[in-house]
């Protein structure tokens, strides 16, 4: 094969970039999207624009009446189920010791001191030992004091005698005393009925259900060891949701929240937010709200992802055609009509979309006219 150099002569060359780059500069002609005729008959002046009475654009122009109507702003958030933590709690050794009996299973109610388990433990016996011993000698200084005081009353007595025995008394009751308090820290039952060598007998502080149980009879345990028993009251839970920073404003405002499960949609039920949390997440913008709802029938666990719909309280709003709204760099705006043909560039705020309508929050009042429909017509031409 014979390859043969095609030659072209400059002058022609030349030719053919002018018609590459007019091409190029006829293609980004904004004003290419706009008739000639049409954009004779737009002025603008700054941001009002005057149409000729006699323009074809107007036919393709709709004016409407800006309008207030009732509105409820809904937004969905993500969200997840927690225990409400007063009503949780874990039951850890109370010392060292060996477990050597369990009064609950596991899914079990209890109520409030009710008897979860027993250990015998060599701290608990040197506590009532030390009970024990001081309730002895606060027994016998109190009858050695109500002995010095006959004797005294009956003139046979001795003052320093009977000094001494209520400086004893005193000494035995302040003893007595704290050794029955350090034996309540680990049994709320009344120190009448301690006995030496009896095991410890560990109660709920709560209502609630057995979530977790991991008693294991005879198993020696140490005072650091995780907890042998979880309980929780699960007939009220929170919803921890996460809402966006920009919703925050209208929290002050929702009249109703309703969880979703989405493994059974058509089971819903409604909560009240209980707290807002100060601080906001710094990596989503977040800000966690808890949502306390009732949980009789248990269908929400603890840990589970839910759907929370926040419902605003009805408020008057103003809601216009999207397409009625343009964009200008990062802002809004609608052609607001000043008189006949006579419209003005206005700049508004922009809420939620819904039903192919556009919320105004700010920029527009009630009784304006606007360019409804054909507003594009109008952008292209300025």
């Amino acid at each position: 094969m014979v390859n043969r150099a095609i030659k072209i002569p400059v002058h022609l060359l030349r030719s053919m970039g002018w018609i590459t780059v007019l091409t190029i500069m006829q293609a980004c002609n904004p004003q290419s999207t706009v008739p000639a005729e049409e954009s004779a008959d737009l002025h603008f002046a700054g941001d009002t624009l005057t149409i000729n009475a006699h323009a074809a654009l107007l036919s393709k122009i709709k004016c409407t009446t800006v309008i207030q109507q009732p509105h409820q702003l809904k937004f969905n958030t993500a969200a997840m189920v927690k225990i409400i933590p007063n009503s949780y709690v874990e039951i850890p050794m109370p010392f060292a010791g060996r477990v050597v009996r369990s009064y609950v299973s596991l899914g079990q109610q209890v109520a409030v001191n009710t008897a979860l388990f027993s250990i015998s433990s060599s701290d608990y016996f040197e506590a009532q030992r030390a009970y024990l011993d001081a309730k002895q000698t606060y027994d016998l200084t109190a009858n050695v004091l109500k002995r010095q005081k006959d004797l005294l009353s009956h003139g046979v007595g001795i003052q320093k005698e009977l000094e001494e025995a209520e400086t004893n008394f005193a000494i035995s009751n302040t003893t007595l005393k704290n050794t029955a308090a350090a034996l309540k820290i680990y049994d709320n039952s009344t120190a009448n009925q301690v006995v030496l060598g009896q095991p410890l007998l560990v109660r709920s502080p709560i209502r609630g259900e057995i979530l977790s149980n991991t008693i294991v009879l005879g198993q020696y345990n140490k005072e650091d060891a995780p907890a042998l028993l979880r309980i929780a009251e699960l007939s009220k839970v929170w919803v921890s949701a996460y809402v966006k920073e920009k919703d925050l404003s209208v929290i002050d405002q929702i009249r109703a929240v309703e969880v979703r499960i989405d493994s059974q949609p058509s089971k819903r039920r409604q909560g009240k937010i209980v707290h807002i949390n100060q601080f906001v997440d710094e990596a989503n913008r977040n800000i966690e709200v808890l949502v306390e709802c009732d949980n009789k029938d248990r269908l929400l666990k603890p840990g589970m992802y839910v759907n929370t719909q926040f419902e605003q309280a009805a408020t008057a709003s103003i809601f216009i055609p999207a397409k009625a709204v343009l964009q200008y760099n990062d802002k809004s705006f609608v052609w607001v009509q000043l008189a006949a043909h006579t419209f003005i560039k206005r700049y508004v705020q922009t809420g939620v979309t819904e039903n192919e309508q556009i919320q105004i929050v700010q920029g527009l009042s009630k009784d304006e006219q606007i360019i409804s429909e054909g507003a594009f017509y109008l952008l292209a031409s300025n």
